[in-house]
């Protein structure tokens, strides 16, 4: 779906990075939202875009190693439009 494609780009646009940066690429839509989720060598990423306007809403990210999501204690940062 090409809309999905935005909702990546957008993202990637935002954080400055490459679409080839990306790995384990993941977007769902739910409730006017696109959910997008991928990795990079060093970074997870996940974020809410706008199904509308392609806005990145939110966006969290953590460092990419081999630790266990719920082991993990912080969230390196969250930023919310």
């Amino acid at each position: 779906n090409k809309n999905y494609e935005f909702a990546l780009t957008a993202v990637l646009n935002d954080i400055g990075l490459n679409r080839s940066d990306a790995r384990m690429v993941n977007i769902d839509k739910q409730d006017g939202l696109y959910y997008v989720s991928f990795r990079t060598d060093w970074q997870k990423y996940e974020a809410y875009v706008d199904a509308q306007t392609f806005q990145v809403l939110g966006l969290n990210f953590m460092p990419a190693g081999e630790v266990p999501m719920d082991e993990i204690d912080y969230i390196v940062a969250t930023v919310v439009a």
